[in-house]
């Protein structure tokens, strides 16, 4: 398995590998996971590509898109059936360039004897038969006894997540200036976390955590009344603190992004324009203005994360990628 990040970095992707690669190690399959271990701020290095690898193994599973990871890998492994799980469209140095990059990489990607995608969104970006969704699943499983109801003012926004370029922190900290009777809590680190601590010196309402355990997570979760992915671009392709925080009764509002948009459908939250801090805290203001109505957005939000992590739990994850590997393995390259 071949993944930009892994376990212990916290993230996205980072979390995904590690649940798989547990899950398949506890059905007996053997996995080595191998991942960059050196970057710098949005870079990564590594040799992965031009390793070779003995023949105990049967296929290579290749997490990306991490430009030249993920395309030297696509080229030189074609001895190897390839299962390529493609996370997110990246952004990369400008929109010329990323639209050139994407295009390029879709086409690699067909070298792959199978494509998985998280969404029907990401889906529709490939043309062809070998493309299959399989849910992300959540870690977090849904609490007993919770009432929504019982969460108590002042009106709180929670942000979980890495602080980097494409999380938009920067809109959550300008809507955040326009709604002064709103608390909002940052959980995470990155890099740019001294610049945005920086942007909110001052700002009464705005409380950064750094990392925490997902003990306190869940109090944090129960504690917030709306859960936000303010990202800027399609870097961020699905959001899992969304499920996450509406199992908790947070309602989602998040930009409106592919992928992104169809889980937060899928959890009746809101969509606001990506990049527009007055959008962001128009959405906001009008669930903290008006409590019935946030009430309700809120007690749909967490039925939909019931049935969601009910129905698409680590196990399913598990068995839809095992299901995939002993199809292509018993193809042409058994």
């Amino acid at each position: 398995m071949i993944s930009p990040d892994a376990p212990p970095y916290k993230g996205g992707v980072s979390g995904l590998v590690g649940l798989l690669r547990n899950g398949l190690e506890n059905s007996g399959h053997h996995v080595t996971l191998v991942h960059p271990k050196f970057r710098i701020k949005e870079l990564k290095f590594s040799g992965i590509p031009f390793r070779q690898y003995s023949n105990s193994y049967d296929l290579i599973h290749l997490h990306g898109p991490t430009p030249f990871l993920s395309d030297l890998t696509l080229l030189i492994h074609c001895k190897r059936p390839i299962i390529y799980t493609h996370h997110a469209e990246v952004c990369w140095i400008s929109r010329r360039i990323s639209k050139l990059y994407t295009q390029f990489h879709r086409f690699l990607a067909k070298k792959a004897q199978a494509i998985i995608v998280h969404s029907y969104d990401y889906k529709s970006l490939f043309n062809g038969t070998n493309v299959t969704v399989i849910h992300m699943p959540c870690s977090f499983k849904s609490p007993k006894k919770f009432n929504v109801e019982q969460k108590s003012n002042p009106f709180t926004v929670l942000f979980v997540g890495q602080f980097r370029p494409f999380k938009g922190v920067d809109i959550l900290l300008r809507a955040a200036s326009m709604l002064l009777d709103v608390n909002f809590v940052l959980v995470g680190d990155g890099y740019l976390k001294p610049k945005f601590s920086r942007i909110a010196e001052g700002s009464a309402n705005v409380k950064f955590l750094g990392k925490v355990s997902d003990d306190t997570l869940k109090k944090l979760y129960k504690q917030a009344h709306v859960v936000c992915l303010p990202s800027v671009n399609t870097t961020e392709a699905y959001g899992l603190v969304l499920i996450e925080g509406a199992l908790y009764g947070c309602v989602p509002v998040a930009s409106n992004l592919i992928g992104v948009r169809e889980n937060v459908s899928r959890l009746r939250g809101c969509l606001f324009k990506p990049g527009s801090y007055h959008s962001l805290a128009e959405k906001i203001r009008m669930l903290s203005s008006k409590k019935e109505l946030w009430l309700n957005f809120a007690s749909k939000s967490r039925k939909a994360a019931h049935d969601y992590v009910s129905m698409y739990p680590v196990g399913y994850y598990v068995r839809r990628h095992e299901e995939i590997f002993a199809k292509v393995c018993s193809q042409e390259w058994a």
